[in-house]
């Protein structure tokens, strides 16, 4: 199915649509891709809802998708967009540290994880490798992913450790969100906070800050928010 999938592409110029709430990102892409001109852009989104419209609009061969949209769950809206639309190989570029969430990314549905700081002709060689039908990230992220397989390491004080929820809560906390903003940003009540993809039982905003610090070695809930600061700050404007 990958090999006449990636035929029908070959035939015409790909359709590529950016999505990125940040303008000099959005045109910044817009213009690497302006001048390669085997690819077609077919538009551009600062938000979900613009991003699902255009996407059934479109029908874009490749999403070019910055999912940290604000608070958003950047993983969550993968699954989402690569379930609605399975079809279309998306791309993630984004200033997210790609050491914890590329591999993330690459479950949730994406095909590839391109850094923001990377240069232009790897961006281009991200694309032409998605569509192909392949997997695109760094070569650093490669040797990381091949080093595990052989390793196996046990679990270690960082953040890759959580889960995508837990990782998301960890996000808001660094952000400064209290309880009650957290429980609003996912969607639910304060105090029972559901998971959308762990086999769990029901867990309030506070079982999941009892998790963070168990897993990353916090002692207290002031050591807690001081590291998640850290990794928020670290992980946003590095």
């Amino acid at each position: 199915m990958k090999t006449v999938r990636t035929a029908a592409i070959s035939s015409r110029k790909p359709r590529i649509l950016v999505a990125d709430n940040s303008a000099v990102a959005r045109e910044g892409v817009a213009a690497i891709i302006g001048r390669h001109s085997r690819y077609t852009l077919c538009g551009s989104a600062v938000d979900r809802r613009l991003t699902i419209q255009l996407m059934e609009q479109h029908k874009p061969d490749v999403l070019l998708i910055e999912p940290f949209l604000g608070s958003c769950d950047g993983l969550l809206l993968i699954k989402e967009i690569a379930a609605q639309f399975p079809k279309t190989r998306i791309l993630v570029i984004s200033k997210q540290p790609e050491n914890v969430y590329a591999e993330r990314a690459l479950r949730a549905g994406a095909s590839g994880y391109w850094m923001k700081t990377g240069k232009c002709e790897e961006l281009i060689q991200a694309i032409d490798t998605v569509i192909a039908g392949e997997l695109y990230v760094s070569p650093g992220i490669a040797l990381v992913a091949v080093h595990k397989l052989i390793e196996n390491p046990a679990a270690y004080r960082h953040a890759s450790n959580l889960t995508d929820r837990e990782l998301h809560v960890f996000g808001l906390i660094g952000a400064g969100f209290g309880t009650n903003r957290i429980a609003k940003e996912l969607g639910i009540s304060p105090r029972t906070v559901e998971t959308y993809d762990e086999q769990i039982s029901p867990r309030t905003v506070e079982t999941y800050d009892e998790h963070i610090k168990i897993k990353l070695g916090y002692p207290n809930a002031d050591a807690l928010h001081r590291g998640a600061q850290e990794w928020f700050e670290l992980s946003h404007y590095k």
